[in-house]
């Protein structure tokens, strides 16, 4: 017999997180962040009420630690991080905690090399890939190319100009090496 007084069952099989509590979800911030790693390592989409509950919950009582371990599992468990980042991003949390991230949104590139769009949209493609590329790594070095494949461009949005008709970001790389630290 299944005791299932919050219908997860059925949020579970229509691949939807959601809050189970309303009034209790807000005492612990890193809910947000769970929210996102569980979202992308387990393929599920967040109802509009967790949506917005997230929203309103501020992120700055959180010490790195307990950051990092979420952003650590949403880059080394799941399958596509993306999922997890533009949830942040839509969410909020890249503005709150990841500014070198929300950097990245609408900095152009140039379209016959970048066709597929802005840094953002580019840097979610290079996760991505870079999580399909090394499964085979162990943690402390899957971490490390994952988090180079996170701050590879951070340098662009300090960089990029347009220059003779094209978007160039000449010297990204050195330029991205504070941010990414």
């Amino acid at each position: 017999e299944y005791v299932d007084p919050v219908n997860g069952r059925q949020d579970l099989s229509r691949r939807i997180l959601r809050v189970v509590d309303p009034d209790t979800f807000p005492d612990d911030s890193l809910r947000v962040l769970r929210a996102l790693q569980l979202a992308a390592r387990f393929e599920l989409t967040l109802d509009e009420e967790t949506k917005a509950i997230c929203r309103t919950i501020p992120l700055d009582d959180l010490p790195a630690e307990r950051i990092w371990g979420e952003f650590e599992k949403l880059l080394l468990r799941a399958e596509r991080p993306s999922i997890g980042f533009a949830l942040a991003r839509e969410l909020g949390v890249t503005e709150a905690l990841l500014p070198e991230m929300q950097a990245l949104i609408d900095c152009p590139q140039e379209p016959e090399w970048h066709p597929e769009g802005d840094v953002w949209v580019h840097t979610l493609l290079v996760i991505d890939h870079a999580r399909r590329l090394n499964d085979d790594l162990d943690r402390p070095r899957l971490a490390s190319v994952m988090l180079g494949a996170v701050c590879h461009d951070f340098g662009k949005p300090l960089t990029t100009a347009m220059i003779e008709g094209r978007i160039r970001s000449l010297g990204h790389e050195e330029a991205g090496v504070e941010p990414a630290a």
